[in-house]
């Protein structure tokens, strides 16, 4: 799964990769991993304008916890990479969300809380100027709450944010997952005791959710040069003990391959002073999903993660219905087609020269053959919600579209026949000598080979030939750093035709920036699709240049429709966010949004033995 980063996140998207945007990469706004782990209900919010939804009255109130104890988090999934503003899966992001806090929060009800800050700053309580100050194009006003540290104790404040925008926008920093999108605004960053003030060149619609993965370590990261931290280095197995983290959970051990352990961060605290109520949280690893729900029924950990509408049955059939909690969700299950016109799967070697998706009437050909709601009642149960955009009907910015793309193979081949894709003898057509025969890659989770294979089965009927590829997560989503031209599948060396994934996507229309505009292909940010379309960017420009949220609502509005009526992707179903929870871990709550469930850790406690 790839989750559109909070921060990577407040911008990018996490790829829901294995377990299945924002994917993703990722794309609420940034890609990120999510927001902090924070305790309770944040006072201090101030109110959206009149115009706005309101994006800040969290109702989350969670209970009274006792201290002590371990809680036990399992995925199917591993996590690798640990520094915030590298990784792009969501089970590291919910290792980020445990172990840094952030400025403001993504809570579970769909709401922004400050963490960090004392209050979230908007036009409405002068936290921000459009014009701004000084010949600003816009000034942001934080203030940081008092007490702030880092696990290693030292004092964390607002030159550890200046340090962060320095490094970020470092030309030698390349491949970072959300890109460098509004950092690049920012002229500089004042610091005044507690106060701090961002002077913007430009207008920027996401300045809410920067930094949105944490900041990072100035007294530590100073002495590493940008070309040993695009190795790991920091972060590696072996640094994480003492690499100082601002969250409510501090990295203890790892063994690759098994476990990794967080121990109780007591350096931070919530804002009415208490640090976490838990030890210890262990995150444990399996080979599948199959192999972790075994694990969770036969008492080897407290919860399950990673789940969705396809493990439904299968947790009912191990009667753990009743220890199941199943959320609506901001993550969508989608075929992402590869615009590029060069660069595409290099294993189809037998097609011709080209890449058969970067044209129109292929992508429109095979939005139209397929049947989502075959999909979902054979391999779904019928569980899933379809979905027609990438925008989640929760999200405040949704727009229902005006048609539902129901199969229609005739329609299918007249986009081909429109396109001048004509049939050989062998039923698969071919234009200018390019076959169109396909490669579509997914992760090894059966379910998606299982969608992949239907879907190829429609594709044969309109003459497009599917060839099936499931590869490691780890090859898929690998990031441009990790990843070489060789790499299987790679999503960011745009080595795929079709691919099948999902993105968790945040709370902030911007996160569809580095996914979509066309300034943002990689390494410079998320588009992986290689998408290039004037209109598209023209919506995204003015999202990301307003902070008057009815503006930003009217352009995504159109956002939406320009999505479906040129195929940008091609949408399959919203899935629900499902996990596993032994009933002695309290205050589990999920999250559907980036955040993911790790987002409230702090407030974990556990009863009983």
């Amino acid at each position: 799964m790839r989750k559109r980063l909070f921060g990577v996140l407040a911008i990018g998207a996490i790829v829901v990769g294995a377990c299945g945007p924002g994917a993703t990469t990722a794309p609420s706004t940034p890609a990120s991993a999510a927001p902090p782990a924070s305790a309770s209900a944040p006072s201090g919010s101030p109110s959206a304008s009149a115009s706005a939804v309101d994006l800040f009255g969290t109702k989350y109130s969670p209970k009274q916890g006792t201290a002590g104890g371990t809680v036990i988090f399992s995925d199917w999934q591993e996590a690798n990479l640990f520094n915030p503003y590298y990784f792009n899966q969501v089970t590291e992001a919910n290792v980020n969300t445990a172990t840094f806090d952030t400025l403001v929060s993504s809570t579970n009800d769909f709401k922004y809380a400050p963490s960090q800050a004392t209050t979230i700053p908007t036009l409405d309580n002068g936290g921000v100027k459009a014009p701004g100050d000084g010949g600003d194009a816009m000034t942001v006003t934080w203030t940081l709450r008092d007490g702030l540290k880092w696990s290693d104790g030292q004092d964390l404040t607002c030159d550890d944010f200046k340090f962060t925008l320095g490094w970020i926008m470092d030309k030698a920093n390349v491949g970072l997952p959300a890109g460098k999108t509004g950092y690049e605004d920012i002229k500089t960053i004042d610091c005044s005791g507690s106060t701090m003030v961002w002077h913007f060149t430009k207008v920027y619609e996401g300045y809410i959710t920067l930094f949105g993965t944490g900041v990072l370590p100035k007294h530590y990261m100073s002495s590493i040069s940008i070309k040993d931290a695009l190795t790991g280095k920091g972060w590696l197995a072996k640094d994480l003990p003492k690499a100082p983290v601002s969250g409510p959970f501090k990295f203890a051990s790892i063994t690759p391959g098994q476990e990794l352990r967080l121990a109780r961060n007591d350096n931070w605290k919530n804002k009415d002073g208490r640090s976490a109520y838990l030890d210890t949280i262990v995150f444990k690893w399996y080979k599948d999903a199959d192999a972790m729900i075994a694990g969770f029924k036969s008492g080897e950990h407290d919860v399950d993660t990673d789940l969705n509408d396809a493990d439904v049955p299968k947790i009912k059939d191990q009667g753990l219905t009743d220890q199941s909690l199943a959320l609506d969700s901001l993550t969508y299950e989608f075929l992402r087609p590869n615009w590029s016109t060069d660069t595409c799967s290099p294993r189809v070697t037998d097609r011709g020269k080209g890449c058969p998706v970067s044209d129109a009437a292929i992508r429109t050909a095979i939005k139209w053959a397929l049947d989502k709601n075959a999909i979902n009642t054979q391999l779904l149960g019928g569980n899933a919600a379809l979905a027609e955009t990438n925008v989640s009907p929760n999200a405040w910015f949704y727009v229902a579209p005006t048609e539902t793309s129901k199969q229609d193979l005739d329609r299918a081949n007249k986009a081909l026949d429109d396109g001048g894709w004509t049939k050989g003898a062998d039923g698969t057509r071919s234009k200018g000598g390019l076959k169109a025969k396909i490669e579509m890659c997914t992760t090894t989770r059966q379910v998606r080979q299982d969608t992949l294979a239907l879907v190829s089965s429609w594709l044969k009927q309109v003459g497009i030939e599917a060839v099936v590829n499931p590869v490691s997560p780890d090859d898929m989503f690998a990031s441009y750093n990790e990843s070489t031209d060789q790499t299987p599948c790679a999503l960011s060396r745009y080595k795929y035709d079709i691919a099948e994934h999902a993105f968790s996507v945040p709370l902030d229309p911007l996160s569809n920036y580095p996914v979509y505009h066309s300034s943002q292909l990689e390494p410079d940010g998320a588009n992986d699709g290689h998408i290039t379309d004037p209109d598209i960017d023209k919506d995204l420009e003015t999202v990301k240049s307003n902070v008057d949220f009815a503006k930003v609502k009217d352009a995504m509005a159109d956002f939406q429709k320009i999505y479906v009526e040129k195929t940008i992707e091609i949408p399959l179903y919203f899935r629900k966010e499902v996990y596993l929870v032994n009933p002695r871990v309290q205050n589990f709550t999920g999250n559907p949004t980036s955040a993911g469930p790790t987002w409230n850790a702090a407030d974990w406690f556990v009863t009983g033995s």
